[in-house]
């Protein structure tokens, strides 16, 4: 309590001393638009206002308690479903498909996990509430983002910035919880003409959460994240940026025994872009990256001699261009990226300790070499606008393991999609291909053939979709629906029956998403969210694993002067069509899961429109259940604990976050 006690006591007097100076100034984090001081807590996700793509922000307040990695804040979107492990590192998976068939791009990189047991997901290392945008990109609808996401693509992105004069501005916050979660973040930017800095700072952690049955889950963690950058604008449509991040912590999870000792991850970035004043090309940008992940989990803590540390470095960058040819717009460009990865074990004949494990040799497990080359564009004609896009891939894989070897592999994707817009509705419907290479994970599955050897024969995945819906937008209300059906060729399974192994299979996905957004009165609004998946493992005749079930969400937000008062109920159905020890490399079935309904309230209050206080009660009926996906409890082994069938959900839990911009 007395860390919450001097985190709170600081802001405090960060307010008092930051009000006298900051007070004059006018940028988009000082709430000069005062519809964005008044926008209400997001509780079901935004609705989609175009064709397949959600755009969010993340600095708004919003439920669930405000996330600590990008997994949690996903969740938050409809599609999405997160594989619980612990308090951190949870696995997305979106319409049914997880792993590597959601392209992530962390502000223009790729950047990989290294645990084999998916410890650090890609989103492990995102704090989402210092990006300044995130666009969710449904189906394989986009070649602009590197190697194309079968499943979706998601854009954390954060801004340049340009300054009319000299000018600081700046935003800190603090977020206490139950289960002694202590948040932080400070943020600050200031720049002339010439010149700009961007610095943001945080830190999150959490004790063991229980679930409702008082039963404590092993699920603390400890993160902390700095980034800084700067940049030179030479002129107003010139800006070149130097950037560089670091994170670090460490984390226990409930379904494993191994304590993520480390898990690190340092980044430098070099980016510019220059928009030209003529009638064809518009735009180029560039950018060039490093970044490299540092892995260590053990059981040297509970006395047993066991450890690994893993390492995965990726370099890449990408130059493209815009242009504009009457009515047709086009984007093209090239892409590349070149990654490794390789690992270090403690031999328990041999070795004893963290220090011996960390003065052991790295060995290399696997490379990836990508290059691609794409053009998109969109032909606008009246109210309809075609969009289509081409992508091309070479891959070269090389494994150090096993049997060993290298492959090479050609890929082509693709999209095309018709828009159209007639008064307030737009009708949209579109086609998307892409192939896939097999990822890391699935690579160093057994193979189907022979238990001894990798999987590395894996087929490349094939993946062909269509997708349509209708949108409706006015003043007071807004509908957004989705559908979408998908051909899988060559699907990776990873199948536990007999062995834990990787094969090729054929699938068929499909589902759909509904979502309203009502503004019943002024002061009164309503949302409903409901999304359905479903999947078939044709190939042998049943489910395909690791498919949430039906869900649906419904709010209620009041407005009465500076307050915001919401309700939230979230209903789950059961989901009996499973497939026993089958799914993908973020998890597989463990039988059928029981439907469930939980309750939540949120409250925000606008003091100012420097001052923002919101809260929140989840669970607030203490209900014990765990999701669909959830990953097994049988690690769960701290004092007091009761391992479980699956990693059950926290209990009640409430939260109290206040913000300050200036």
């Amino acid at each position: 309590m007395s860390k919450v006690f001097w985190y709170w006591a600081l802001l405090a007097g960060g307010l008092s001393t930051g009000v006298v100076w900051a007070e004059d100034e006018q940028s988009p984090l000082s709430c000069a638009d005062k519809s964005q001081c008044d926008e209400r807590i997001v509780v079901t996700g935004e609705l989609m206002k175009k064709p397949l793509s959600v755009m969010t922000d993340p600095k708004k307040p919003r439920l669930p308690l405000p996330a600590y990695d990008g997994a949690g804040f996903l969740r938050t979107i409809p599609g999405f479903s997160i594989s619980r492990k612990g308090g951190a590192g949870g696995d997305p998976s979106l319409r049914g498909l997880g792993g590597s068939r959601i392209n992530i791009v962390d502000d223009g990189q790729h950047v990989y996990g290294t645990c084999g047991g998916r410890m650090d997901p890609p989103t492990a290392y995102i704090y989402p509430e210092s990006y300044d945008s995130i666009e969710v990109i449904k189906g394989p609808q986009t070649v602009r983002h590197g190697p194309v996401g079968s499943a979706g693509t998601v854009l954390f992105t954060k801004d340049r910035h340009t300054f009319s004069a000299p000018d600081a501005t700046g935003r800190a916050s603090v977020t206490a919880g139950s289960f002694e979660r202590l948040d932080y973040i400070v943020e600050l930017r200031a720049g002339d003409t010439s010149h700009y800095i961007d610095l943001d700072a945080n830190q999150s952690a959490s004790d063991h959460y229980h679930d409702g049955n008082g039963n404590p889950v092993q699920s603390s963690y400890d993160r902390r994240n700095m980034d800084f950058a700067m940049g030179w604008t030479p002129t107003e449509n010139t800006v070149l940026e130097l950037s560089y991040g670091k994170s670090d912590g460490e984390a226990e999870y409930a379904d494993r025994a191994n304590k993520a000792r480390v898990i690190k991850n340092e980044n430098i970035t070099l980016m510019g872009e220059h928009r030209f004043d003529n009638d064809y090309l518009q735009l180029v940008t560039f950018q060039a990256y490093h970044n490299e992940n540092d892995h260590v989990m053990d059981q040297f803590d509970q006395g047993i001699n066991a450890g690994t540390n893993v390492r995965r470095d990726t370099q890449g960058g990408h130059v493209q261009a815009e242009l504009v040819l009457g009515a047709l717009s086009l984007v093209t460009g090239t892409d590349l990226q070149y990654s490794n990865h390789k690992g270090r074990s403690i031999n328990p004949q041999l070795d004893n300790g963290l220090d011996e494990l960390l003065a052991k040799p790295f060995k290399d497990n696997m490379t990836y070499h990508q290059y691609g080359l794409f053009a998109e564009f969109s032909h606008q004609l009246d109210s309809l606008t075609w969009v289509s896009g081409l992508r091309y891939d070479r891959w070269q894989i090389e494994l150090y393991v096993g049997q060993g070897g290298t492959r090479q592999d050609n890929f082509y994707s693709g999209f095309t999609r018709i828009e159209q817009q007639l008064g307030h509705h737009q009708y949209y419907a579109g086609v998307g291909y892409a192939e896939r290479i097999p990822d890391y994970w699935e690579i160093m599955k057994s193979a189907e053939s022979d238990k001894n050897l990798k999987a590395f024969n894996l087929k490349p995945e094939k993946t062909s979709q269509l997708d349509m819906g209708w949108i409706y937008e006015t003043d007071s209300l807004t509908l957004s629906s989705a559908l979408y059906y998908g051909q899988i060729w060559d699907y990776t399974l990873i199948d536990n029956r007999n062995y834990s192994k990787s094969r090729n299979i054929d699938a068929t996905v499909w589902g759909g998403e509904l979502g309203i957004n009502w503004q019943l009165q002024e002061s009164l609004a309503s949302q409903i969210s409901l999304v359905y998946a479903y999947g078939d493992n044709d190939t042998d005749n049943e489910a395909l694993g690791q498919i949430s079930p039906l869900e649906g969400r419904w709010s209620l937000d009041y407005r009465v002067a500076n307050w915001h008062l919401g309700i939230l109920w979230r209903v789950v159905a059961a989901q009996d069509r499973i497939a026993l020890g089958q799914g993908n490399i973020s998890g597989q079935d463990l039988g059928p899961s029981a439907g469930f309904g939980t309750l939540a309230l949120n409250a925000s209050w606008q003091h100012s429109e420097h001052i923002r206080l919101t809260l929140g009660v989840e669970n607030l009926f203490n209900r014990e259940y765990a999701e669909h996906i959830s990953r097994t409890g049988a690690g769960n082994d701290i004092p007091g604990s009761v391992p479980t069938f699956k990693v059950n959900e926290p209990s009640r839990n409430g939260w109290i976050k206040l913000e300050y911009l200036f």
